[in-house]
This record gives C-alpha cells, sequence and structure tokens, in this order.
C-alpha cells in the first residue's frame, strides 16, 4: 500500500469510530510509523509513544517462537490494541481509545484494518 493510500485508509477508519482516538500503523522492523490520524485532542507525541510501544507488545521474547498476531495493553487511562498485518508481519496496526472504551470491538476493529491494510498491498 502506498503511503497516501494508508494515510486514505486510516483517516476513513478513523472517522469511522468516535470512541477511538488514535490510530497508526508501523513497521516494527525498522521502528518506525509509517502513518498516524488521531482527533484534535489528542497530543501527537502521547499518540506516537503508543504506536512505537507495538515493537515491544508483538515482539517475541527469548522463550516464545512466534511473534503475536494480536495483543492489548489497557490501563484505567487506555486502550491500545495491536494487530499485525496479514503477510507482512513487520507491520502493525494500533489503535488508541479510552480505558472505558469496548476492548472487544476495538480488537475487532484494528484487525478488520490490518486485513485491510493487507488486502491493499
Amino acid at each position: 500500500m502506498s503511503a497516501a493510500g494508508l494515510g486514505v485508509t486510516m483517516r476513513e477508519e478513523l472517522a469511522s469510530r468516535t470512541d477511538a482516538v488514535a490510530l497508526a500503523c508501523l513497521d516494527t522492523r525498522a521502528g518506525l510509523v509509517l502513518g498516524l490520524e488521531l482527533r484534535v485532542d489528542v497530543l501527537h507525541d502521547d499518540a506516537e509513544k503508543a504506536a512505537l510501544s507495538a515493537v515491544c507488545t508483538t515482539s517475541p521474547t527469548k522463550e516464545e517462537l512466534a511473534d503475536f498476531d494480536e495483543s492489548l495493553v489497557a490501563s484505567g487511562r487506555w486502550v491500545h490494541a495491536y494487530a499485525r498485518v496479514p503477510d507482512r508481519h513487520d507491520l502493525v496496526v494500533v489503535g488508541v481509545a479510552p480505558g472505558d472504551a469496548n476492548v472487544a470491538l476495538l480488537r475487532t476493529w484494528i484487525r478488520t484494518i490490518a486485513e485491510r491494510v493487507g488486502s491493499r498491498r
């Protein structure tokens, strides 16, 4: 997917979900945020840090043999959901929502976006 196509996809998806505050796509191999969309009231640096934390939460520990396809980090303030792009496991889609968001819906939404990004390669 081109950078322009990724930006359009992320903008459309974030607009479709009112409880999410940020959406990002990250290249975990390079450690780069490829795309970042956020609501006006969210600080860019905070959203970028949340996206970069995907490197830690989706990478295997020494004891594990494979990367995680999905992950979730929750606190009282934020829920971060992650999903790897199918057939491009170096790419991870990250969604951030307030801590009281519906976690199941957030995870499903992020998985769907990852599949959409993968289908447009």
